[in-house]
């Protein structure tokens, strides 16, 4: 059952736009999309680090590469990913069939990668500036970034500017972890019953930032997500049926405290940056990273020296 917790935990929460690359979970910049194209539907997400964008239903629309190649179709049929984009190869997109050419001329070898009309895709021209913002201490518009795309034959631009928020005193939400860590192990050391109410927390905070981080607000919540909230809602009430049991209560504790670490450390980003990519508001994510940390620890303490300290 560890083993299920533990791969439960690690699932990404969306596929199809984003192959081999982890969803981010934090950050400090934000690209908006201020200039529309007639034709086009798009918005930037996951801060800066994604384009989606949703072609007209009578619309024929191709994005180019950074070198002017072609990378993204969108038509009637669906999107479709040139193979040979050395832009594809950068930005990680399908990675699995790329076949890259170094000549930007060459003719392209079209994949479909969505059957639908909308697509999103890892867009580096979104956060090239980023450089540009390392140091500053205050909120500010760090510059312009634009996209090309053909529109029916017509050569447009999707402009918009990317926003950097600087990050907040991390230090002072790990340090506040550390002590409530500290006292969840305390409390789980007094008896059983201590240790289970800790453990239910653990499971709750658990259940609510991570289907949190799997309705963050994109454009479509993709079936995955969903799975990914049934998944750990099964396990969630699994681990709470093991920790009522009397005699599984102390091993359903550990399994809880196991997964809260894992879930605390992996979630960690929220108290260093800026803006969490939560569908929790920022301060109340890193509230709930917090006690998620706090409570984890505390029922893996309290599960491990316990039943040391009884047998002393």
């Amino acid at each position: 059952m560890l083993g299920t917790v533990a791969i439960a935990a690690a699932l990404p929460g969306v596929a199809s736009a984003h192959v081999g690359r982890t969803l981010p979970v934090a950050t400090d910049f934000v690209a908006r999309v201020t200039g529309s194209v007639h034709g086009v539907e798009a918005k930037a997400i996951d801060g800066d680090q994604t384009l989606w964008l949703r072609a007209a239903a009578a619309a024929t629309v191709l994005v180019p590469g950074t070198l002017g190649e072609p990378l993204l179709r969108f038509d009637a049929r669906g999107v479709w990913l040139n193979l040979r984009s050395p832009t594809a190869q950068g930005d990680g997109i399908d990675r699995l069939d790329l076949r890259p050419s170094a000549n930007p001329s060459a003719a392209p070898l079209w994949h479909r990668v969505a059957g639908g009309r909308a697509y999103a895709w890892h867009e580096h021209r979104l956060h090239a500036l980023e450089q540009l913002a390392r140091g500053r201490s205050s909120a500010e518009t760090v510059g312009p970034w634009s996209v090309p795309v053909v529109v029916d034959g017509r050569r447009l631009r999707l402009t918009g500017v990317l926003d950097y928020r600087p990050p907040g005193p991390g230090w002072a939400w790990i340090a506040a972890s550390a002590v409530l860590a500290a006292a969840g192990v305390m409390l789980a050391l007094r008896s059983r019953l201590v240790l289970v109410a800790v453990a239910v927390t653990a499971v709750a905070l658990i259940w609510a930032l991570r289907a949190g981080r799997e309705l963050y607000g994109r454009p479509n919540v993709p079936t995955i997500g969903y799975v990914q909230i049934g998944l750990t809602s099964v396990i969630g009430c699994a681990l709470l049926c093991g920790l009522l049991n009397r005699d599984g209560r102390v091993l359903a504790a550990f399994l809880v405290g196991f997964g809260g670490l894992y879930e605390g450390l992996t979630m960690l980003p929220l108290l260093t940056h800026a803006i969490a990519l939560n569908a929790l508001p920022s301060t109340v994510a890193r509230v709930v990273e917090a006690l998620v940390l706090a409570t984890g620890i505390g029922a893996l303490g309290g599960s491990v020296l316990g039943p040391l300290r009884e047998a002393a």
